[in-house]
């Protein structure tokens, strides 16, 4: 770890934003015991979250976030979080100090993705909420070892539920629209964590080292036991990686 004084100065001027993947909210960050705040405290960062995204493009999430949380920031994005991070980097470059993105994809929606959301928010306004969930918690979402998980997959239930109808078709139509965010990484001179779970059957590892190799300074973290839900199946290991990376990249710019 590196000495109390330099992460003390870290603190001073960065924040750390936790932001949620799709129907996902704070609590995506729970996991472990909150885990990953810990690690980012124990090294002098305060974790803000980025509150609820429930705008209907990446670019107003975005926005949003960068309106809500002030000063420089260390963006940790999952899944959709991680598009989210890239798109602040876009829009405000100048207080982006790092990135840690996990679980994750910086291209356009995919062709056969794009078609399914229309139908699915159709589905949503007319009361099929609970069973397009239920659905989409399918276990290819989870590691082999996770999917017999009662407690993870009520959780993920949960918070999708608690997020409603409405948020599920602004996420949705925000994912469909998106641009493709790849260039953001061409340019970006400062530290990139990648962490993807080695089963992660949505955005799966080599989809990171591409991303990876876009980067000029990028670390790749693939982590065992988890499918595409690594802050909750491996909350521990994702925290140790963000910790060994934060010591290794020294100190911010």
């Amino acid at each position: 770890m590196m000495p109390a004084a330099t992460l003390a100065g870290r603190a001073a001027i960065t924040t750390a934003v936790l932001l949620p993947g799709n129907m996902c909210d704070a609590r995506l960050w729970s996991g472990g015991g909150s885990m990953v705040a810990a690690v980012l405290a124990a090294r002098g960062f305060g974790a803000a979250h980025a509150g609820m995204l429930d705008q209907s493009t990446i670019a107003d999430m975005a926005a949003a976030v960068l309106a809500r949380v002030p000063g420089r920031l260390l963006p940790i994005g999952f899944s959709m979080g991680g598009i989210v991070a890239l798109e602040m980097t876009r829009q405000a470059p100048e207080r982006i100090a790092g990135l840690v993105l996990v679980d994750t994809n910086a291209g356009a929606d995919l062709p056969e993705r794009s078609a399914v959301r229309p139908v699915q928010q159709a589905r949503v306004r007319a009361g099929a909420l609970p069973t397009i969930v239920a659905d989409e918690l399918k276990p290819t979402y989870l590691a082999a070892a996770n999917r017999g998980d009662t407690a993870l997959k009520d959780l993920l239930f949960d918070m999708a539920m608690g997020l409603g109808d409405d948020v599920f078709c602004a996420q949705s139509e925000a994912l469909r629209t998106r641009a493709d965010l790849g260039p953001v990484l061409d340019g970006f001179a400062d530290p990139v964590l990648f962490a993807v779970g080695a089963e992660d059957a949505l955005c799966p590892p080599d989809w990171h080292a591409a991303m990876a190799a876009r980067c000029a300074r990028a670390t790749l973290r693939v982590i065992d036991g988890a499918g595409h839900m690594l802050p909750l199946e491996r909350p521990h290991e994702l925290a140790a990686a963000i910790g060994r990376w934060l010591d290794d990249i020294g100190e911010m710019p």
